[in-house]
């Protein structure tokens, strides 16, 4: 008897390797929501993702036929096939449905969404080994050059806990908050720089994710944020929902998000633009 074969929705980004021809693909990175593939000869991985899972911007969204534990008994180094319109990794056998675009912060609405971020203060501090490098990048940001905050940010690659480390994530807030801001700081160079070299320092899942926001790509939970910022909405929901994103990485990103916004206040109110982490 043949696999029932179920339709996704894909993300815009896996739209050419998914399109072209079929290949090896690896499991590098497996949780109870999420499962991601890494295609032979490609650098960004596959999020394949449960419904109600957070949608990272290159995820593959199952439909709730796949049933509640898809990817059960499937482990790292498990192969499978990504090519020809097709994913195949053990018993799921998945086809192109309908297509999605992932936000990016570039598409905020004018508004003061800087000026509101920068006054929130997120309900947990960073982890303890995290917090000195965090200052130490912000004191960069706003005072060093080219050379400084390469390094500065480089200390934060691959630092502290969680699936994708909470230096990742605050660096991850940091590039998508500079991408809100009608002209770019001088800063954003330097951390996307990092971002593009971030492979062999942090897991591959989060490297791509760094990419990504150098791109101004998010996950929802950010947009939602950044629109309710933006056109003064009551901020309390939208901060919940991105609290809640992994186990510390929706506070980690706020963190970044909030001490990107205080840099670009202070330095457009011609006051110190520098910014402490909490």
């Amino acid at each position: 008897m043949s696999a029932t074969i179920l339709p996704v929705l894909v993300s815009e980004l896996a739209r050419d390797v998914l399109a072209g021809p079929a290949r090896p693909a690896r499991v590098i990175a497996v949780a109870r929501q999420a499962l991601y593939l890494l295609p032979h000869g490609q650098r960004e991985p596959l999020a394949l993702v449960v419904p109600g899972a957070v949608r990272v911007p290159a995820a593959v969204v199952l439909p709730r036929a796949a049933g509640e534990r898809p990817f059960h008994g499937l482990n790292p180094g498990r192969t499978g096939r990504v090519g020809a319109g097709r994913i195949a990794i053990g018993s799921l056998c998945l086809t192109a449905g309908e297509f999605w675009a992932p936000p990016r912060a570039q598409d905020t609405p004018p508004g003061p969404v800087l000026d509101r971020l920068a006054t929130l203060r997120p309900p947990r501090p960073l982890p303890a080994e995290v917090r000195p490098a965090a200052r130490a990048l912000v004191r960069m940001l706003a005072h060093g050059g080219t050379v400084a905050r390469r390094r500065a940010a480089h200390a934060l690659l691959g630092l502290g806990p969680g699936a994708t480390p909470s230096g990742d994530d605050y660096l991850c807030g940091l590039l998508l908050a500079a991408q809100v801001q009608p002209r770019p700081p001088d800063w954003l160079a330097a951390l996307a720089h990092v971002a593009a070299e971030a492979d062999a320092l942090t897991p591959p899942v989060s490297a791509a994710l760094l990419r990504h926001a150098a791109e101004g790509l998010c996950i929802p939970q950010v947009a939602v944020l950044l629109r309710s910022a933006a056109t003064g909405g009551d901020p309390s929901g939208p901060v919940t929902a991105l609290l809640a994103v992994g186990h510390s990485s929706g506070c980690d990103l706020l963190h970044g998000l909030c001490a990107g916004a205080r840099l670009a206040t202070r330095a457009r109110d011609g006051g110190r633009p520098g910014s402490t982490p909490s």
